[in-house]
């Protein structure tokens, strides 16, 4: 039997495939990835998983170094498989623990995306599903690892840009605070008017720490189909 599901990514441009029954990509791959421009010569996807942000930014900015960080072996066999079937030359993938500092990219990257899993392992019932699991439990002291490691990699004036759960920022700001950044929170809201369940951050390196709140982006209409600015970034 197939383990995987053949999707496709910007309106059909890229071929997609992931798990049937694990961890399957959402909204926030397309949310990230339209943040990278042709400014950035050397992006980085950590926490890449099946290659959605690296596939779709690599396709975008042909010029660009686009490099995947995956620890989950099955993951990264599929986001081999999506690079084959895509073909492209500016992408690579590599088994990386993001929790994990590799010296070799340090100060090296001009973008970073990234999704770190969404839960903490101790607070939640977590799935037995082992892809589910990689995906969306972590422990405080890893998220901590990661986000470090991400400042870490990013050159300076570097930026890069995280999605997680809203109840996480508190928690991920602490750590922030502790480095000289340029820090903005964007709530993300299901729809108008509700509380938002994720938060999208973008941390830029400066000379100084600096924290703001930026207008919410709306996820859905009143119709419960994508926004006009979410529809565009699926193009």
């Amino acid at each position: 039997m197939n383990l995987y599901s053949k999707d496709f990514l910007l309106d059909g441009k890229i071929v997609y495939y992931q798990l049937k029954k694990g961890y399957r990509s959402g909204i926030e791959p397309i949310i990230l990835a339209s943040n990278a421009k042709k400014k950035h010569s050397k992006i980085l996807d950590m926490g890449s998983g099946c290659g959605s942000i690296s596939l779709i930014v690599a396709y975008r900015n042909p010029e660009s170094e686009v490099i995947g960080f995956e620890k989950n072996e099955t993951h990264h066999k599929i986001s081999i498989l999506n690079h084959k079937e895509n073909n492209l030359k500016n992408l690579k993938f590599k088994v990386q623990d993001n929790c994990i500092f590799d010296k070799k990219y340090e100060n090296y990257f001009d973008l970073i995306l990234s999704n770190p899993p969404f839960y903490f392992a101790n607070k939640v019932l977590k799935s037995k599903n082992p892809s589910i699991m990689a995906s969306k439990y972590i422990t405080e002291s890893n998220l901590k690892k990661w986000i470090i490691n991400i400042i870490l990699y990013l050159k300076i004036k570097g930026t890069a840009f995280i999605i997680n759960r809203f109840e996480n920022m508190d928690f991920m700001l602490d750590i922030l605070r502790n480095f000289n950044l340029e820090v903005t929170t964007t709530p993300l809201l299901p729809f108008e008017g509700r509380k938002p369940k994720n938060a999208l951050l973008k941390i830029t390196k400066s000379n100084y720490f600096i924290e703001k709140t930026s207008n919410a982006i709306i996820i859905h209409d009143n119709l419960s189909k994508y926004s006009k600015d979410i529809e565009n970034w699926f193009k």
